[in-house]
């Protein structure tokens, strides 16, 4: 990699991150300390020199992503992170090169172009700033626009007008067109509480309906229907002393008269079930 330091603009100036990213070429080997086989070395490098001919083919998003691959496998491939660094500058994205800057500096601090990666990260670390102060006061200045931007358009106040030139200005609306848009708005209004209300009644009915239905289920699960068990059970069990009786009633005089007694009583309970 040729040196780079020389690419840096004045101060005054935007840094020109294209005319750095220029600067890197091919390579035919490896820096000799990256502890890596021979077999890596030669698919590192075709790697890297692969990304140099997307970058020159402005498809700069696939060298991005081989770039990055690489950085962080070999991070003292001081060559493809500090590229990788670049372009994410070049895209904008100043605070992951920031960050990218900052894995270089520490993957190789006694290195010779530490300097001018430290220079690079000042300037994204600027740009960062600068990007974020903008963003800021765009949205302190649409956050104070914004009331008036929906009053104006609730009322109707501005309405549009031609120029002599045709090429349009903005005036102030007639005191009837401001009356009769305050009117429409007001009907607006109206109709929209009146809609507000029906929904309300609505909901209010369906409300009572609910709380009507469950005390109903209430009433009948613990008071109602306990006493038709209970009924159930007993009409069970009558009808099972009655069979007991019906069938010892032949061999024992004493039964006999008891289910006589029984039937006259209570009536037979197959008629009962007829």
């Amino acid at each position: 990699m040729n040196d780079t330091s020389s690419s840096v603009k004045n101060k005054a100036h935007v840094f020109d991150w294209d005319r750095v990213i220029s600067k890197y070429e091919k390579l035919e080997d490896l820096p000799g300390d990256l502890p890596v086989s021979d077999s890596e070395s030669e698919r590192i490098v075709s790697v890297y020199n692969r990304a140099i001919d997307q970058i020159r083919t402005d498809n700069t998003d696939v060298a991005m992503i081989a770039l990055e691959k690489v950085s962080v496998r070999w991070p003292h491939f001081i060559e493809a992170s500090s590229l990788y660094g670049l372009l994410l500058a070049k895209m904008q994205r100043f605070a992951e090169a920031e960050k990218q800057f900052e894995k270089v500096l520490l993957a190789s601090p006694d290195d010779d172009i530490v300097p001018t990666i430290n220079e690079w990260r000042k300037r994204a670390r600027e740009e960062r700033i600068r990007e974020e102060a903008r963003d800021s006061s765009k949205r302190r200045r649409e956050d104070r626009l914004l009331p008036v931007r929906a009053s104006l358009a609730k009322s109707g106040i501005l309405q549009r007008a031609a120029d002599e030139d045709g090429t349009g200005r903005v005036q102030m609306a007639s005191k009837r067109e401001q009356e009769e848009m305050l009117r429409a708005g007001g009907d607006y209004v109206q109709g929209g509480e009146t809609s507000r209300t029906g929904m309300a009644k609505i909901a209010q009915g369906l409300t009572i309906a609910v709380i009507v239905a469950s005390v109903l289920f209430i009433i009948f699960y613990y008071a109602i229907r306990p006493a038709i068990v209970a009924n159930e059970n007993r009409r069970t069990r009558l009808e099972w002393l009655e069979t007991v009786l019906v069938e010892r009633s032949e061999e024992d005089q004493a039964i006999r008269k008891i289910l006589e007694a029984y039937r006259n009583a209570f009536g037979d309970a197959d008629e009962k079930r007829n």
